[in-house]
């Protein structure tokens, strides 16, 4: 199997680090980007350089494990590989390779049968929280106190955060301490390796409103209880399927998938399918091996149209066909609607794109998936996206999703309307002001603000990070902005991670040129969040002359 760039990349770099670096790395793959491949192909070069290596794969979820031995065989045929699984009954924890089960090989028994390994994978590596107490922990510190060398760790995800915690790699109390290789979604889209999302405006009776006083939290999220009773409203339920018939069905798009809320949430949904004259089918947790394989293979096959589903096909499932993407889960977790969204951005035959109708309103939430950022909870009434209005040339409106930053439609080219832009917010701009006041820069939208006739004031065109050495040899993070119609960009330092004055310094300019109360520690995740959009807001700099440079002196938004 020939190699994309991309996996060939992400194998190199995790070598790299492996061999230079004593933390644990992150392999970060979009869904669909082939994150299998890429750990499998790591394994096969692991064999090569020492035939008597031992490798354990860690995956939570039985579809994992299969998926993993496929494509290692798929790599190399006669890998010596088994499986550690309770759920399929497969007990081999003695092979070169073991696939695992994470709670199956968490049992002290287990530990102490498996013996030593040299290499850990983790798959899915974003359920490796901060808990110090979980299985996985558990996992590693059993290795790695054992007589034996301790084994080298690495994980792959294709979202490196959890909820409420943000990343999950580069701070003291994670577990990874960085990323190896990482590339984005929208260049996979671009080099045609992943398919385009297409989301359009749901039907409003169709909507399941998670912001109702009904709705309480658990761990986080939508408490499920409450989901369910608003999801499994009858009118609710047949408003959605006669929006998905309309925007996805009729227009021959055959291969949905229904993310639901739960058990009873997906079985409900399936009835009214049916008897709607759609071929259907539910998979759980609860489906039984022998029954899901059927329905998975009946579905690739294209005998169901609709598969309805809670939680088990987030993640490690493969379905190329899949055309829709019905949501119907309210959701505050960003990784899990990324891991949602994924599912159907495979490519596939002359497949153009996959439909997104997102009935929970998670792209007002989150906005579109390859924007959306996990270093702070979004703010309620903080604008994501803009429906085009636009009249096509069939005669019907557009209601393409746009994100918020694009200024022409996605699916009709239609301009985005003036009207779309949302008033600045006093309050937010007054709090932004005093929060810069504290340390002498000055944060603002305002452009009538008196700074430009002191200093220049510049139109920023792109923003990026770059982690840069000072003469005295420490790390600090280079914010560099481009400004319109100039070559050199302009440049804004931050000592993060410094212990003492510079470092608190740091921190509270971050806050301020942010705009949110967070502010990293780790220059690491700094940068990862300057270059995931974290500065995007800022329009326009104020430099001024001090020395022989012009220095940023103040932002605007």
């Amino acid at each position: 199997m020939e190699l994309r760039h991309y996996q060939e990349a992400a194998i190199e770099a995790t070598f790299d680090w492996l061999h230079t670096q004593n933390t644990y790395p992150l392999i970060v793959l979009p869904t669909g980007s082939g994150k299998t491949i890429v750990f499998a192909n790591i394994i096969k070069k692991l064999f090569d350089h020492n035939e008597g290596c031992r490798v354990l794969i860690l995956a939570h979820r039985q579809e994992l494990i299969t998926q993993a031995r496929d494509k290692l065989l798929s790599v190399w045929p006669c890998a010596p590989c088994g499986i550690l699984a309770a759920s399929i009954k497969e007990f081999d924890s003695h092979a070169p390779i073991v696939i695992a089960s994470r709670d199956t090989i968490a049992s002290q028994k287990r530990l102490d049968q498996a013996g030593h390994f040299d290499y850990i994978i983790v798959d899915e590596a974003h359920h490796v929280g901060p808990d110090k107490s979980s299985r996985y922990r558990k996992i590693f510190d059993h290795f790695e106190s054992s007589q034996y060398v301790a084994p080298r760790i690495f994980g792959v995800t294709a979202t490196p955060y959890r909820m409420g915690q943000g990343f999950i790699y580069g701070l003291d109390d994670h577990f990874f301490g960085g990323i190896s290789y990482q590339i984005g979604i929208p260049q996979l889209i671009k080099e045609g390796y992943l398919c385009r999302l297409s989301a359009f405006k749901v039907d409003d009776q169709a909507v399941i409103d998670a912001s109702t006083a009904r709705v309480k939290f658990k761990g986080g999220d939508y408490r499920e209880s409450d989901l369910e009773k608003l999801a499994m409203e009858d009118q609710t339920m047949l408003a959605i399927i006669d929006d998905w018939i309309e925007k996805a069905y009729s227009q021959g798009r055959l291969s949905s998938v229904f993310f639901c809320v739960t058990v009873a949430h997906a079985n409900k949904m399936c009835m009214f399918l049916r008897h709607a004259g759609i071929e259907a089918a539910v998979i759980t947790a609860e489906t039984p091996s022998e029954i899901r394989e059927k329905i998975l293979e009946d579905f690739e096959d294209g005998v169901i149209n609709a598969l309805c589903n809670v939680a088990v096909l987030t993640e490690g499932w493969d379905a190329p066909r899949t055309d829709c993407i019905a949501l119907l889960r309210p959701t505050k977790s960003l990784g899990l609607y990324v891991q949602i969204c994924g599912r159907g951005m495979r490519t596939w035959g002359d497949k153009e794109n996959c439909m997104l109708l997102d009935y929970g309103e998670n792209m007002d939430r989150h906005g579109c998936i390859d924007r959306a950022k996990p270093s702070r909870p979004p703010k309620e009434d903080e604008q994501k996206i803009w429906i085009c209005n636009a009249v096509t040339s069939t005669g019907h409106l557009c209601l393409a999703v746009n994100d918020w930053v694009d200024t022409q439609c996605i699916e009709c080219g239609a301009d985005k309307p003036i009207t779309e832009e949302r008033p600045p917010d006093r309050k937010e701009r007054e709090a932004a002001t005093d929060r810069v006041a504290a340390f002498g820069n000055v944060l603002s939208d305002e452009i009538d603000d008196p700074i430009e006739e002191l200093e220049k004031v510049k139109e920023v065109e792109t923003i990026w990070a770059e982690v840069r050495n000072s003469k005295a040899g420490n790390s600090y993070l280079d914010v560099k902005f481009k400004v319109v119609d100039e070559y050199w960009p302009q440049s804004m330092p931050f000592m993060i991670g410094m212990e003492g004055k510079a470092g608190t310094l740091a921190m509270k300019k971050w806050r301020a040129v942010s705009g949110d109360d967070y502010a990293p520690t780790d220059i690491q995740e700094a940068e990862d969040l300057v270059n995931g959009g974290g500065f995007d807001h800022i329009k326009k700099i104020a430099v001024r002359k001090e020395g022989r440079y012009w220095n940023v002196i103040s932002v605007y938004v």
